[in-house]
């Protein structure tokens, strides 16, 4: 499957502000799953790009505006040939094959807390609910129903967490949005010994009811031994498939928040962001294909 993706994040403050930095997540990676053929970014006011891999081999950019203004916006457009297959549970993973994998020890990062995913009670007491898989159980059976656990008990509401909501927040709440579903889906992979990253992306609707396509939106991966890192998507209960764009991954949101940075100025702002993400038609594909080698 072929995407065309265009998110644009726009600020606007009180009063003209200066000296703003930024960093930004933007592109999508490429991998064995998916590739980005094409990706664009540009900045209002204008700025001079940077960019480079960060410690989790995301691609990251980021600039300086230092005259006054009184907004910033930041479009990314791009390409990206998905070749993921249909959404399909792996194959049935006994516990003991994660903790006897020899790479467990380079994976600390994706076992212990961080900076919103945080261990508490009310994790604990979620974490008593489903069940710890010991030797012998179902790694993979867990993970989907931990997964299935926060989509059916929790409810999907914008506006009642911020970004920088906690786990303890959230499932105190039993609300939010994809951000807060990962973390709470990530902290208990990694209460029960199961490392687990945070994944920033997009989602395309398809012609069913999708949740989280109109923004940036969020999963959860855990390392599952030799099945490698398993992706589940608890807004939307399933696994991830085609419809998923990945662009970056890390311990948790702040690592990978799609555009974030400081200014001088008055500590009040408002953001607007605005993603759109269209599949092309075979016919779409093979003219863009076409382009492509010509070029």
């Amino acid at each position: 499957m072929r995407y065309t993706i265009a998110h644009r994040t726009r600020y606007r403050y009180p009063v003209p502000v200066h000296e703003s930095h930024t960093i930004a997540h933007l592109q999508p990676r490429s991998d064995l799953a998916q590739y980005c053929t094409r990706f664009e970014l540009s900045v209002s006011p204008r700025a001079r790009l940077y960019a480079y891999a960060d410690r989790y081999g995301n691609d990251v950019h980021h600039f300086a505006v230092l005259p006054e203004h009184d907004t910033l916006e930041v479009v990314a457009r791009s390409q990206v040939v998905v070749v993921r297959g249909a959404a399909a549970a792996p194959a049935a993973l006994p516990r003991e094959l994660i903790d006897d994998d020899p790479a467990l020890d380079e994976l600390w990062d994706y076992v212990h807390e961080s900076r919103y995913v945080r261990f508490c009670e009310e994790l604990d007491a979620l974490l008593s609910s489903i069940g710890i898989p010991g030797r012998g159980d179902d790694a993979v059976a867990w993970f989907r129903t931990a997964a299935q656990a926060i989509h059916d008990g929790f409810v999907y509401e914008s506006g009642t967490t911020s970004v920088h909501a906690t786990v303890e927040e959230s499932i105190a709440l039993r609300r939010g949005v994809c951000q807060d579903f990962a973390h709470v889906l990530i902290a208990l992979c990694r209460r029960a010994g199961i490392p687990a990253r945070y994944v920033s992306g997009y989602i395309h609707s398809g012609s069913g009811e999708t949740l989280g396509a109109e923004a940036s939106h969020a999963w959860a991966e855990a390392y599952l031994g030799p099945r490698g890192w398993i992706g589940i998507d608890p807004t939307n209960d399933t696994w991830i498939d085609e419809q998923f764009v990945r662009v970056a991954t890390g311990r948790d949101y702040r690592d990978v928040a799609p555009v974030r940075g400081v200014y001088t100025g008055p500590s009040s702002s408002t953001m607007s962001v605005d993603v759109a993400v269209e599949a092309l038609s075979p016919a779409q594909q093979a003219h863009t294909f076409a382009e492509q080698q010509q070029q």
